[in-house]
């Protein structure tokens, strides 16, 4: 597998997604019934928006960095509130060094009662995924195949919850995949 989560971290497509997901999520805690994620290709957690990889692409200055910048009217300030708050809890004071994937994002949304399940193929980024979610009891990161989870995992025991279907579409049958569905 070629594709890195690190060279698109922050890019718009991830503040879209991420966006919604937040909003998803904001809405999910509205009623106290626990809830789980399951995200099918997790990536690795958290990015270093500074790093090498991040800043070969530098999609995250079109993406996270263009939205923090930008004069949002007050309802966009509103819906977007909840994620650029989160992506702020990562990073120290103003300066934008990291950014959260799915996993970490979804993770600092959580309740006590809420789950996440972190399905990652690639073994260097479920070793950092691991490391970024290490003891917390909410968090399960399990090395498998995303397709192969949904089978595994769904319906999950709460009865409620999202799953996050987002793989890297390094295969030509992936977007095939993604339509079709477990």
């Amino acid at each position: 597998m070629n594709y890195r989560h690190a060279f698109h971290a922050g890019s718009f497509a991830d503040v879209l997604k991420h966006a919604a997901l937040t909003r998803v999520l904001v809405h999910l805690r509205a009623k106290p019934a626990p809830f789980r994620v399951i995200d099918t290709h997790a990536g690795s957690g958290i990015y270093d928006l500074i790093g090498n990889e991040a800043t070969r692409g530098g999609e995250w200055h079109s993406g996270i960095e263009r939205l923090r910048q930008a004069q949002l009217t007050a309802d966009a300030a509103a819906l977007f509130a909840p994620y650029l708050e989160t992506v702020a809890t990562f990073n120290d004071g103003g300066s934008l060094t990291a950014y959260p994937g799915s996993p970490a994002l979804v993770r600092a949304l959580l309740r006590a009662q809420d789950r996440l399940t972190a399905c990652e193929l690639e073994p260097n980024a479920v070793a950092s995924l691991a490391q970024a979610l290490r003891g917390d009891p909410r968090t399960n990161v399990v090395a498998i195949d995303g397709w192969m989870a949904l089978k595994a995992y769904l319906p999950p025991k709460e009865r409620r919850g999202v799953v996050l279907i987002d793989p890297p579409y390094e295969r030509d049958d992936e977007l095939e995949r993604v339509v079709a569905g477990p």
